[in-house]
């Protein structure tokens, strides 16, 4: 179980971190007709289970990302939601008591390298692209399969999260 604590930090770090200074900057970048470059996640397009904050705090980027796209023509938007990437990412994670994670994380550690996803973001940024999903295949058909049949979707999450328990 969380600490409502802890889900505001995660809130916090991942989402009002982002808006925060999206919109310190935002007069200028619709001066200059700029570029936001917004890092989301897999986990921000669908729910996995045992990450509910960092879910629901990426939920949160995805969907203001979205709203700011059309809201403000003048500025381009590009939302990245990389799968893995080969960080520090799960040794800096939080639990859910707040305390240190403290462990490379196996999926992390099999994930792809940043100069890979960097080099895809550069890319996506050049061509204008409004969505960048840097994954493999699974999960990004998993994103695709709770879009087209979310019933379905949720019933096989659902035995995974069991065995996953």
């Amino acid at each position: 179980k969380l600490r409502l604590e802890v889900q505001m930090k995660v809130m916090c770090v991942n989402y009002f971190g982002q808006i925060a200074l999206t919109n310190a900057l935002l007069p200028s970048l619709i001066k200059c007709n700029g570029h936001i470059v917004a890092v989301s996640s897999v986990q921000g397009r669908i729910a996995v289970p045992f990450r509910s904050a960092y879910s629901a705090s990426k939920h949160a980027l995805q969907a203001y990302m979205d709203c700011l796209r059309i809201e403000i023509p003048e500025v381009k938007v590009t939302v990245i939601s990389p799968g893995y990437i080969r960080t520090n990412l799960s040794v800096n994670a939080v639990t859910g008591t707040g305390e240190k994670y403290g462990v490379v994380d196996s999926a992390i550690a099999k994930g792809y390298t940043p100069e890979y996803v960097a080099e895809k973001i550069l890319r996506a940024v050049i061509m204008e692209k409004k969505e960048l999903i840097v994954s493999p295949f699974l999960p990004k058909m998993a994103i695709l399969f709770r879009i087209i049949t979310p019933s379905l979707f949720f019933y096989v999450i659902k035995i995974w999260a069991k065995r996953k328990k």
